[in-house]
């Protein structure tokens, strides 16, 4: 499943990125890596709101449909 279809409040696990390599290599650097824990603390129109490590980070819906969960 992807990020964007995911429960808010709940915690994930990221599985993989299938973005072009720019957007993969800057979610990377945002900490969305392969193993990483997350939690999508809210859900707009105009994207999501997530906890990853000890930080809040905004991603459009299209940005979270590209990062797959479990």
């Amino acid at each position: 499943m992807t990020l964007d279809t995911v429960k808010v409040g709940r915690e994930y696990r990221v599985s993989s990125c299938d973005a072009p390599l720019k957007i993969r290599n800057k979610l990377e650097t945002l900490g969305l890596v392969p193993g990483e824990h997350v939690s999508v603390l809210q859900s707009t129109g105009a994207g999501l709101i997530i906890g990853v490590k000890d930080s809040r980070l905004a991603l459009s819906h299209d940005l979270a449909n590209c990062l797959i969960v479990s």
